[in-house]
């Protein structure tokens, strides 16, 4: 934690949102059921545009020494 609330947020974000895009992967690969197949597809879409962003966002906003 920086103490800086946006670089922090970010911070613990990515991490979720890439947890999230691996729980979908898995369900893709081993998942049955169409409705959670569709929704795993959604969450990959919009969390990998999501991580994307933030690491952009983390470049132009370097943390502070």
């Amino acid at each position: 934690m920086t103490g800086n609330t946006d670089q922090d947020f970010v911070a613990m974000m990515l991490p979720h949102h890439m947890a999230a895009v691996q729980m979908a992967k898995t369900e893709l690969q081993y998942g049955k059921d169409p409705t959670l197949r569709k929704m795993a597809h959604k969450i990959i879409t919009s969390q990998d545009a999501q991580i994307t962003e933030m690491q952009n966002w983390q470049r132009a906003h370097p943390v502070s020494e």
